[in-house]
């Protein structure tokens, strides 16, 4: 049986990196437990993250086609690991191949997924997937602390994600001199002490300097019946203007008024 394509370029942030001389490949699947079998993909979303993800914003909350394709892969990943990433390794050389002295090729393996890819090794020599292309740039955003504590994949960028319930780790984790992702109404040029830069521009986070807040405006989820307030009710999102400006690594519980 063909199966339809794992990895795509069609994002409108993702784009922004070709007039950089970037083209990305993302995987993009279901988040949270949006699958038959209701396995947890995101293994550390919290409750803010699943009611304001990205799976409804953009094109995954326009058109069900985009949704049941994201859904399909998801299910494809669950029931044959092996053979998709077998899938993911052909395509990855096919888009080399393809890009060869036009556009310098990376990878985005979790789109909407928080799948730690470093742990499957299922190719020859016991190898995962971003060691059998070690000259490739892969990148990731994660809720999942505990991939910091080993080292990774020298092509391997893995930024820590913010949400509403993880605020001190993300603290802890911009203390010991990783980048973290944080979803702001408006982005502003400094929280807590930390440098923010503009994680809009593009979507290369491997070309961000170190220990900085990537610093992401709010999307608006587009799908019937979104409700997009509760983003800033539950935390998950901070509003620039309730932020309490602290020195750099002071320690303090709370750092956020109440969201008006």
């Amino acid at each position: 049986m063909k199966r339809k394509p794992l990895l795509s370029t069609n994002n409108a942030k993702t784009i922004k990196g070709a007039k950089l001389g970037y083209i990305t490949y993302i995987l993009y699947m279901s988040p949270f437990k949006l699958n038959s079998e209701k396995k947890n993909v995101c293994s550390h979303a919290s409750k803010g993250c699943v009611e304001s993800c990205l799976v409804g914003s953009g094109f995954g909350g326009m058109f069900t086609s985009v949704m049941a394709g994201r859904v399909a892969r998801t299910e494809y990943f669950l029931k044959n690991r092996i053979e998709f990433l077998n899938q993911v390794k052909t395509e990855i050389e096919k888009a080399l191949k393809k890009n060869k002295n036009k556009a310098i090729v990376t990878i985005r393996l979790n789109g909407t997924s928080d799948i730690p890819y470093e742990n499957l090794r299922v190719f020859e020599g016991n190898k995962n997937i971003f060691e059998m292309f070690p000259k490739v740039k892969f990148y990731d955003y994660t809720k999942n602390y505990t991939r910091f504590d080993k080292p990774l994949p020298k092509n391997y960028t893995l930024t820590f994600s913010r949400s509403e319930t993880n605020h001190d780790k993300a603290m802890e984790i911009l203390a010991r001199g990783f980048n973290v992702a944080m979803v702001f109404d408006k982005t502003p040029t400094k929280f807590e002490g930390y440098k923010v830069v503009n994680g809009d521009k593009d979507d290369l986070r491997f070309k961000d300097p170190k220990n900085v807040i990537v610093g992401l405006r709010y999307k608006k989820m587009t799908g019937k019946g979104a409700d997009n307030s509760k983003a800033f009710t539950s935390g998950f999102a901070i509003k620039t203007n309730n932020v309490i400006t602290l020195p750099k690594n002071k320690k303090v519980k709370q750092t956020l008024r109440k969201a008006a």
